[in-house]
């Protein structure tokens, strides 16, 4: 293109710079402006969430309300654009957060594998997709030599078979089976989580650090106690995907279940690379429109939320050597353990140590038993999203009419979905109150 249409020196009607490179990027030859000045628009949208758009031709200038054109933006800024677009996969099957060029490399922040950038977000399908692939990032690191942890699919089968579609894993530490010190259970809230995370947008946003279940997994390490970490958002399996030309194909049956949640909601026809061009895929990924929808069938035993609690507890945790059991549940989780609380009271109030909800979903129902009140009131705590200090006491927040379950204390963060991240170290000076000055170097 022959930049001299598009740039000229004169003064910038917005930042009243003189003699400067004005660029002229939507029709109207009044609304040019610096390169400082675009920039600054164009960041403002990447942050607002709004630059896929764009990318489109369907960001209008807040001037004349016409589309900018991208390709007439300062070189520099087009470059920083042509970085973002890369973060598209090349295929709408893709399967690891690389196919995204993102990558958490050394550090538990996500970033921009070339740029170093952190997460630009474009759509929601792009985001979602993404999501998918630190789903099975996630899992893969704590499968790594780094956690070893074992993989158990549920509801079990009579024999050892790798077609795991119409199950739903959970995971165990390697002692697991043989400690008897004391095991940490975890359970997540309600939505599109799934193994190893409290919160799918921290972990894109923010980091692992506030995001995953991995600083659980590293205390209980240090404080000897096993861990078993429980999958209740994945109440189903896929059976049929609908198509773009309305038809159905069977899932991929030798694919495992977390990798089905993942191509299932990125994939039209087949489950192949696609050879579209790149403005295909960028139309692709940038569609408002929603994924093309799996058709699922529920898992048996285990198709809700409470079912997969009793369940895991029946089958897995009930079988555990430790002692005690110390257990973090956040948001639905909350409801979930209540639920188990109630139908397993005789056998679990005898093992259960500690409990810390974060920012919770349960309550003490009318006729709830003397022994699960008395439990919660002297063996609970509830972290509430709060701007108040980590651990400040806080008057009853979550009481439901009924009167609040436990103590209520300020997580540390406001946002509901950071509330786990940043409330571990209260979380285990309240599991371990005589040595929350633990050497940390020992280990």
């Amino acid at each position: 293109m022959d930049h001299s249409l598009t740039e000229r020196a004169d003064t910038c009607p917005v930042c009243a710079e003189d003699s400067v490179t004005l660029h002229q990027c939507c029709p109207n030859k009044k609304d040019s402006l610096c390169e400082p000045c675009w920039s600054k628009i164009i960041s403002g949208e990447i942050e607002r969430g709004r630059i896929g758009s764009l990318f489109l031709g369907e960001l209008l200038c807040n001037f004349c309300n016409k589309p900018i054109e991208r390709n007439r933006l300062p070189k520099d800024l087009q470059s920083r654009l042509n970085n973002i677009l890369l973060t598209i996969p090349r295929t709408k099957t893709p399967k690891s957060i690389e196919d995204f060029n993102y990558s958490y490399k050394d550090s538990n922040h996500l970033t921009h594998s070339l740029t170093n950038e952190k997460f630009v977000f474009l759509s929601q399908r792009h985001y979602n997709a993404l999501g998918a692939c630190i789903d099975v990032y996630i899992q893969s690191v704590m499968k790594s030599d780094q956690w070893n942890y074992k993989e158990i699919w549920l509801p079990e089968k009579s024999e050892n078979v790798d077609d795991h579609h119409d199950q739903v894993n959970i995971f165990t530490s390697n002692d697991f089976e043989t400690n008897e010190n004391g095991c940490l259970i975890l359970l997540q809230g309600s939505g599109v989580v799934r193994l190893g995370q409290w919160a799918r947008s921290c972990c894109i946003n923010e980091s692992l650090d506030i995001g995953s279940m991995f600083p659980y997994m590293k205390k209980a390490k240090e404080h000897g106690l096993s861990v078993i970490i429980l999958n209740p958002n994945q109440t189903s399996y896929v059976e049929k995907q609908i198509c773009d030309n309305g038809t159905t194909t069977l899932s991929d049956r030798k694919t495992n279940s977390t990798e089905q949640q993942s191509s299932a909601t990125n994939r039209q026809a087949d489950d192949k690379k696609t050879t579209d061009s790149d403005n295909d895929l960028i139309s692709y990924y940038l569609s408002p429109d929603p994924l093309p929808y799996p058709i699922t069938k529920k898992i048996p035993n285990l198709s809700t939320n409470r079912e997969h609690v009793l369940h895991v507890y029946d089958n897995v945790i009930s079988k555990c050597p430790a002692k005690k059991f110390y257990i973090v549940a956040h948001s639905a989780g909350g409801d979930g353990l209540m639920f188990l609380l109630r139908k397993r009271q005789n056998t679990i109030l005898k093992k259960t140590w500690k409990v810390a909800f974060t920012d919770s979903v349960h309550s003490v129902l009318p006729l709830e038993s003397n022994e699960i009140k008395n439990f919660l009131k002297l063996h609970a705590i509830h972290f509430v999203a709060s701007d108040q200090p980590m651990g400040e006491e806080l008057d009853s927040v979550y009481d439901f009419s009924h009167g609040s379950a436990c103590q209520e204390v300020s997580a540390g963060h406001p946002k509901h979905e950071y509330t786990s991240g940043y409330c571990v170290e209260g979380v285990f000076n309240f599991f371990f109150p005589s040595d929350h000055n633990i050497d940390r170097t020992a280990f």
